[in-house]
């Protein structure tokens, strides 16, 4: 139980869950605590970037190759093709209009690196790895959903008949 309690005290104090709480209070307290857009977009950079630069790294370390073309193509692939089925399940389910729609299914499409991130710290952690290529995988999954949000969102005739 102790090891337990330990490791609940340096999730709760690591810096990612502390920042959240503090967006989360600033919110709450209806604080405009946001970045100057210099820095917000040279974050935004340096966090792809270094994505971009771990998925290279460990795609030669693992020493996949060729080996991991069709993991990374089958992600690309699903990456692509869930906004579509998100898309028409959230127009015949909900309220959504077109580009709500659009954009939230864009996002179940999309990956969430600081989920992935945090899953692969764990597994680190446990004394267990994830392939090295499987960053890469993930860089490579951002894109496609982001695009076919976009293009669903920017068609207008496409899918209307899935309207609630």
């Amino acid at each position: 139980m102790e090891a337990f309690v330990q490791i609940a005290i340096e999730n709760l104090t690591s810096p990612m869950v502390l920042f959240f709480a503090l967006g989360f209070i600033a919110a709450l307290v209806r604080v405009d605590l946001t970045l100057p857009q210099p820095v917000a977009k040279t974050v935004a950079l340096y966090l792809m970037i270094a994505i971009g630069f771990k998925g290279g790294v460990g795609m030669t370390e693992s020493g996949a190759g060729l080996g991991a073309i069709m993991p990374i193509v089958v992600g690309i692939a699903l990456s692509a093709l869930l906004p579509f089925i998100g898309y028409r399940l959230l127009r015949m389910t909900s309220g959504l209009v077109q580009v709500d729609a659009a954009a939230v299914a864009a996002h179940y499409g999309s990956i969430s690196i600081v989920t992935f991130l945090t899953a692969s710290q764990v597994l680190t952690d446990r004394g267990d790895s994830a392939e090295g290529y499987l960053v890469a995988i993930a860089a490579a999954m951002e894109a496609p959903a982001i695009v076919a949000g976009l293009w669903i969102a920017s068609h207008q005739s496409w899918g209307n008949e899935w309207k609630r």
